[in-house]
């Protein structure tokens, strides 16, 4: 198969929605191009969370061994590379549907256009966090909570993330827990429910984390009080990392997610949208569920237009 020939899907994004979605594209024999930047959202995780078969597995491993499982359908091609725009096809041209231009110069041409290159976390701008994010300062307990159970944990309020509900979340790995309270982002109604509950409030700014290497051993306040704590768990909210869905005109929600349905489904006809693209919940088992299904969905809608 020719990479350059009209494809039926083109995959921007190379993460577990993306390869998902190739897979089941692929099995159905499916003419499918991904094109990866490779920048996968949990590229800087210790260990895969909560996904059967893949628990606690290195990223870097998942990807080279799912790499190996697309390789083995011949209608699905791998492009290393950036898109730089995605644009109607000409409707004379055979096929219709979209052009990807890249940014080496490459044109690919399909029917369907899949997006699936994941969002950004705007990760907390705190001092010493470094190579810690992904390990021992984390903002999904599902992902990373087993790793840090039993241990003395902590919870940063602020930033969306109301104080008692990560707190409480993360008393399902730990008896130990903190709250790290900065100047009026724990109010009084919240300080009873953690008193409740046994979560003690330390209030202040962090001036340091210390700990070796990824690990976290405690947080210094900005008054010098220690909080002992393995693990510490943060907002990061999701920030699209391109204009693209934007200058496609696909509908965002009010938290800057793309609004698809189950089959990923957007606004704009033939393109499709997967993984934490679409949703704030950011588990590696989710992100393949939706590519799953989206991939599903373009096949019965390919078969559908011939009927």
């Amino acid at each position: 198969m020719d990479i350059d020939t009209q494809q039926d899907v083109v995959v921007i994004g190379g993460g577990a929605a993306g390869r998902s979605a190739a897979l089941v594209l692929g099995r159905a024999r499916r003419r499918v191009v991904v094109v990866d930047a490779g920048q996968p959202s949990n590229q800087v995780a210790t260990g895969i969370g909560g996904f059967l078969g893949h628990d606690q597995r290195p990223p870097d491993q998942f990807y080279a061994a799912t790499r190996v499982e697309l390789a083995k359908y011949p209608t699905v091609r791998w492009r290393e590379g950036t898109v730089a725009a995605v644009d109607p096809a000409d409707p004379a041209a055979e096929g219709g549907g979209w052009r990807v231009a890249l940014e080496d110069g490459t044109t690919l041409q399909a029917r369907f256009v899949l997006l699936a290159m994941g969002m950004r976390y705007d990760v907390p701008d705190l001092p010493d966090v470094g190579g810690r994010w992904g390990a021992s300062v984390f903002h999904c307990p599902f992902c990373h909570g087993w790793e840090h159970h039993d241990q003395p944990l902590a919870m940063l309020a602020g930033d969306g993330r109301p104080a008692t509900e990560g707190a409480l979340l993360l008393r399902n790995w730990s008896d130990d827990v903190t709250v790290v309270a900065p100047p009026g982002t724990v109010g009084d109604a919240d300080r009873k429910v953690l008193a409740a509950h046994g979560v003690p409030v330390a209030d202040g700014e962090i001036a340091h984390l210390h700990g070796p290497g990824r690990e976290l051993a405690s947080i210094e306040l900005a008054d010098g009080t220690v909080v002992p704590a393995r693990g510490l768990l943060v907002a990061a909210p999701h920030v699209q990392r391109t204009g693209l869905a934007a200058d496609l005109g696909v509908a965002l929600d009010e938290s800057g997610h793309v609004v698809a349905d189950a089959f990923g489904r957007t606004n704009v006809d033939g393109v499709r949208a997967v993984g934490d693209l679409t949703t704030p919940m950011a588990l590696v088992v989710h992100a393949a569920d939706t590519g799953a299904l989206a991939a599903v969905g373009i096949v019965r809608d390919i078969v559908a237009a011939q009927m």
